[in-house]
């Protein structure tokens, strides 16, 4: 004979209701565990922001900063945009888990904020973010985005010329607006920065103020006059300048011995995208007066 059971009966089983109290349990808990897991990361990712402020970091780009991060991130989403606010709270999460010392967790930190002020700030001019494919998830694969601004963090961590900092963070911000620098291009000038010292880029700071400099026969000098050894490490940055694609040869013809540099396209993109005109006056002042110096030993 069929055994038939009474379904009210049957919920109502101390069995059953004991199954489904250690149900609500489990699901309270894991419920509570992912919040606790949230608040962690979210307590990690301050860590940084804070230490940012110890150099130089934004107090407009931390507040920003700490609210996408939180409970609030839909609020500073709207400050920055939606696709920026996702993409710079998964990505500060993650960075925020790898071990760091003091100094570099400010380094990030004001990497961080720096460029969320500045994207807020170019927002709030009336400009929209790039429409193209920069902010989409890729099939198996992440934003584009995404790996611009965590390999910019990454390398930022281990900058020690601090001065570069807002240089960094304003190519990611910059980057977030053009459609026109790719990805290649975005990671290409992301790893020529990261070669270059804080003088060189003064170097640019120069050059973007001038139309050219000629360097007529600064090569053969160099070798022969003893006097300018004491500039011998500036030729070489300057060279490096050069052979990075960042100036090159004007006027007609090329020669092996470079008679006259100027800023070349690659050169004035990377100046646009890092803000240029923000470096020191006083840092460019430097550069001016080092030339006129190396000047005056081929005068005589």
């Amino acid at each position: 004979m069929a055994v038939r059971f009474n379904l009210v009966e049957t919920r109502n089983h101390p069995l059953h209701l004991a199954s489904n109290r250690g149900n609500n349990k489990k699901i309270v808990f894991n419920n509570l565990t992912e919040k606790k897991k949230s608040s962690v990361k979210f307590k990690k990712l301050k860590i940084i922001i804070d230490k940012g402020s110890e150099i130089g970091g934004s107090v407009a780009g931390s507040t920003i900063g700490l609210a996408i991060a939180g409970p609030v991130g839909a609020i500073a989403g709207a400050i920055v945009g939606p696709l920026v606010g996702a993409t710079f709270k998964k990505v500060g999460t993650e960075i925020s888990e790898k071990i760091m010392g003091p100094r570099e967790q400010a380094r990030v930190g004001a990497t961080y904020t720096l460029a969320l002020e500045k994207i807020a700030k170019i927002i709030d001019t009336g400009k929209k973010v790039r429409n193209d494919d920069f902010f989409e998830v890729q099939e198996n694969d992440r934003s584009k985005s995404e790996t611009i601004l965590e390999g910019t963090l990454l390398k930022v961590r281990n900058e020690y010329e601090e001065k570069k900092i807002r240089c960094y963070s304003n190519l990611l911000a910059n980057l977030s607006f053009d459609n026109s620098i790719n990805f290649e291009k975005g990671n290409t000038l992301l790893r020529i920065l990261e070669q270059l010292s804080y003088r060189q880029i003064a170097i640019l700071a120069y050059f973007s103020t001038i139309e050219d400099l000629s360097t007529q026969n600064w090569m053969i000098s160099f070798k022969d006059k003893a006097d300018l050894g004491k500039y011998q490490d500036f030729y070489f940055e300057l060279m490096d300048i050069y052979n990075k694609q960042l100036l090159k040869q004007t006027g007609g013809g090329i020669s092996m011995s470079a008679s006259s540099l100027g800023i070349s396209p690659l050169g004035k993109t990377m100046c646009d995208l890092i803000g240029i005109e923000e470096i020191d006056d006083n840092d460019t002042l430097q550069i001016e007066n080092t030339i006129e110096s190396i000047r005056e030993i081929l005068r005589k």
